[in-house]
């Protein structure tokens, strides 16, 4: 199995909440779906993340402003 590591960058935004739209980490319910957004830092204080798709865009926004850091590790082009 050849496993790549990437810094999560703002071009990974896609490939980051894609991981959370098809990976199961919780109990498997689309509501349960965190997207990793509610304690990245203070600014989730006040914001609507009452939704999955809310969430999901705020992820996005995340990713791409540098309020979420980590890394993605990817099998070939699949976020694992």
């Amino acid at each position: 199995m050849n496993i790549k590591i990437c810094k999560l960058t703002p071009d990974l935004a896609e490939d980051y909440v894609h991981f959370f739209d098809t990976t199961p980490h919780d109990d498997n319910t689309d509501e349960a779906k965190c997207y990793c957004v509610c304690w990245c830092n203070d600014d989730f204080e006040g914001k609507d993340l009452s939704s999955p798709k809310k969430r999901r865009a705020c992820a996005i926004q995340y990713v791409k402003g540098g309020n979420i850091q980590g890394y993605l590790a990817y099998c070939g082009d699949k976020a694992v």
